[in-house]
């Protein structure tokens, strides 16, 4: 069969998805496969093919059928132990990228709810420091200590298993501190995109009945975890958990600033740490 008969077969699912299923199935580039539409695959690769474009036709998201997602420019692996990393987090890289860029001193970096790993481990290849990441899934550390190996930082990383700060060790402090935490609210599941709810792990996306719960406990023990003048990142969902997560900071003794993605959402709180600790 060839390349061209699978795209005009499956109608259901878009040419640019298909054509990415299609190279990731043969082993090739997507550009190859798009010059090369007259190709004959062999009986299996067509085969695997069809069946993965048939996966995608009933939602499954492409990024975990080619177990593929670009990432502040580096291709990450991921699959359905973790979430697909969103382009709007890559706003919190540059802002952590513009703090650590601060200064040559070296920096104690933890990065909270690593998932995929896509926050550690790109920063800490674009910074070549070491970065601690910490999530509560076995299965998520897997997947983020094999992205550490594919962007060649395995020696700049450190995988913890974790509720929070509770497995850290008593005296540890960071500079900075970026998180990505569970924040859809209970009430906003309902209205979540299909492929969201059915694919990617309820556990990474569900943040309690308002959103914050997990925010809220991890705020609290803040002020022992950081440095003097250190700084804390966090990913949130709009306008209404800014105001509240980030009164929560300003409770707690940091000066704090919200930084909105391209679509004008509130999406990045940055908290300095000016309190004594």
């Amino acid at each position: 069969m060839r390349i061209r008969d699978i795209l005009f077969q499956n109608g259901a699912v878009k040419r640019l998805d298909a054509i990415n299923i299609i190279a990731f199935a043969s082993h090739i580039g997507r550009e190859e496969a798009l010059a090369n539409q007259h190709r004959e695959l062999d009986g299996a690769t067509a085969e695997r093919a069809v069946r993965l474009i048939e996966e995608r036709s009933r939602g499954k998201p492409l990024a975990y059928i080619t177990q593929k997602k670009e990432f502040f420019s580096e291709e990450l692996y991921v699959d359905e132990r973790v979430l697909i990393p969103r382009p709007e987090t890559e706003l919190l890289v540059e802002e952590a990228l513009g703090i650590l860029g601060e200064g040559r001193e070296k920096r104690q970096i933890l990065d909270m709810g690593t998932g995929s790993g896509a926050i550690g481990v790109v920063v800490a290849k674009k910074t070549l420091r070491e970065v601690l990441c910490v999530d509560i899934s076995v299965e998520a550390l897997s997947v983020a200590r094999y992205n550490a190996r594919r962007l060649n930082v395995l020696e700049k990383t450190r995988f913890l298993c974790s509720d929070l700060f509770d497995g850290l060790q008593k005296a540890a402090k960071f500079d900075v501190i970026m998180a990505n935490l569970p924040y859809v609210a209970a009430e906003e599941w309902d209205g979540l995109m299909e492929d969201v709810k059915r694919f990617e792990p309820e556990t990474a996306l569900l943040g309690g009945k308002g959103g914050t719960e997990i925010y809220e406990r991890f705020i609290d023990k803040l002020p022992g975890r950081l440095a003097g003048r250190g700084y804390v990142l966090c990913e949130v969902g709009g306008q209404k958990q800014a105001g509240l997560i980030g009164g929560g900071l300003r409770a707690r003794g940091f000066s704090v600033v919200t930084r909105k993605d391209l679509s004008g959402i509130e999406r990045v709180i940055i908290g300095k740490w000016t309190s004594s600790s």
